[in-house]
């Protein structure tokens, strides 16, 4: 199960702590010696400790995965909880129950128990690509960025095609406006079949970067087929026509629709400056 996007994910456990103890003074100020030897107590005998037997681990059953395939496939979490919980007491180190589980708790903000249960699958299957994928999704939401892109990397590492790694991978580095790592990784999630919007709209910034105009305009009209009032893309679309391709007229109208429908944040003077751009091209 894999949670695919955090764009600017991934488990809190509440710490416990001790009170100080203040130390008081005896009334008496006088010092107390020790005139006798103590006196060894005799020990009381031991019961012997019994070892429980370990618990045989019995492998899911074909119609265990199904049920869990279904209730993946469905999205129904309540479904998934039953049928990955169902697995794990028998097989507590069931790979793809764990995973599914802990998607199930990073959906409700319980990133330690996430983070506990992925390092457990990774544990019992350290070279499944997915689990890389949603740890590193879990350490954004903690705010670990650094360590994401080691743990998207290391999806990467280990499966080149992992569409998750490269999709979040891929945001950060846009941010970073590191776009030819950024054209790289997103090109993976593209031919892996990846058409979210914000996937689509980094993939089109990294490219324009690069001065391939036709393949990000390209891009732009995709997302906007799905999503006509796209404030991100029609800003980002409209820059693309004027700044780079010179289509004004075209641009303007962009513009237009993005002063009705309002643009993203902090792009209110860069509007205006783009809309300026364009008339004055048109003359």
């Amino acid at each position: 199960m894999k949670k695919i996007l955090v764009i600017l994910s991934l488990f809190v456990m509440a710490g416990c702590s001790s009170s100080s103890v203040k130390e008081t003074k005896t009334e008496s100020s006088e010092v107390k010696t020790v005139t006798e030897a103590p006196v060894a107590k005799k020990e009381e005998p031991k019961a012997p400790v019994v070892e429980e037997p370990a618990r045989p681990v019995i492998p899911a059953t074909p119609s265990q995965y199904a049920e869990l395939n279904e209730a993946i496939k469905s999205q129904s979490d309540e479904k998934i909880y039953q049928a990955a919980t169902h697995i794990l007491t028998q097989s507590p180190n069931d790979t793809k129950a764990l995973n599914a589980l802990a998607m199930y708790h990073y959906k409700r903000g319980r990133f330690d128990l996430c983070r506990y249960l992925l390092n457990k699958a990774i544990a019992a299957s350290p070279k499944m690509a997915e689990l890389y994928s949603n740890l590193g999704i879990v350490q954004l939401a903690q705010g670990e960025r650094r360590e994401a892109i080691k743990s998207f990397r290391k999806a990467l590492d280990i499966n080149n095609d992992e569409a998750v790694a490269a999709s979040n991978l891929g945001a950060i580095y846009v941010q970073e406006k590191d776009y030819g790592k950024a054209q790289v990784v997103l090109e993976t999630a593209y031919k892996r079949g990846v058409r979210d919007s914000r996937v689509l709209n980094n993939f089109a910034i990294a490219l324009t970067a690069h001065r391939k105009f036709d393949r990000a305009e390209d891009l732009y009209k995709t997302i906007l087929k799905d999503n006509a009032n796209n404030k991100e893309t029609l800003y980002n679309y409209a820059t693309l026509l004027v700044d780079h391709m010179g289509k004004y007229q075209e641009g303007l109208d962009l513009i237009n629709r993005l002063k009705f429908v309002g643009g993203p944040a902090d792009t209110r003077n860069k509007i205006i400056a783009l809309e300026n751009k364009a008339k004055a091209g048109l003359k």
